[in-house]
């Protein structure tokens, strides 16, 4: 597949795309359990809801909002010491913007931009990133919960940059979904832990095993 010669900036997913967060995931969903008086998951139950996407089927529908508003707001407020990069990020980010590609993170964290420039800093991926795009609680909810849509519109105006210049890369379902949708070229990573075959179904325009695979393909491109 071709990613084509008008790409000029790649957009990022956080969490499982650039930095493997995943036991943070693991607590902060069994602790949002407890709080809606849900059964709790041990970690073999949690990782294979995980990897075929389906955690959401845990979540009673008249709870889904306010579920995930509380989860989500709690994961930005948690780390865990077992958290790293992704092997090959901060590698695959360096190419990028010596590509001359504008670089973005659109994260469906609720939480502000500063704590997400933090974690950044930490993980030293910051001075390879132009913009940071957090969700916003109040953002419309009416047809996907995890839609970035409207994140990754955000992160292209602050850019300059319109749509049809753009890669979103992602691990999980709503990435994909939501890059599509806005006209970006669509990059499925499997450094998440989600299975290849759940994300083939939403049709990417590529799979890779992570982040560290694109810069050659955008530079073979370009």
């Amino acid at each position: 597949m071709r990613i084509g010669r008008g790409v000029r900036v790649v957009l990022f997913d956080l969490d499982g795309t650039l930095i493997d967060t995943r036991s943070r995931f693991y607590v902060v969903f069994n602790e949002s359990l407890e709080k809606f008086g849900l059964p709790t998951l041990t970690r073999d139950t949690f990782d294979r809801f995980y990897r075929n996407a389906s955690l959401g089927e845990l979540i009673p529908e008249n709870l889904e909002t306010s579920f995930w508003d509380c989860f989500l707001e709690s994961y930005s407020k948690t780390s865990s010491p077992q958290e790293c990069r992704i092997p090959g990020s901060k590698l695959a980010l360096y190419e990028l913007k010596k590509l001359g590609m504008d670089v973005g993170i659109v994260t469906g964290r609720i939480a502000d931009v500063e704590s997400v420039w933090s974690e950044l800093e930490r993980h030293e991926l910051a001075q390879f990133v132009d913009t940071v795009v957090t969700r916003s609680k109040e953002q419309n909810t009416n047809t996907d919960y995890f839609s970035k849509e409207h994140n990754l519109l955000e992160a292209l105006e602050s850019l300059g940059r319109s749509p049809f210049e753009s890669v979103f890369v992602g691990d999980y379902v709503a990435d994909i979904r939501s890059g599509k949708r806005i006209g970006a070229v669509t990059v499925a990573v499997l450094s998440g832990g989600v299975k290849r075959e759940i994300l083939a179904r939403e049709n990417p325009d590529l799979i890779l095993e992570s982040v560290a695979n694109l810069p050659p393909i955008i530079k073979d491109q370009s």
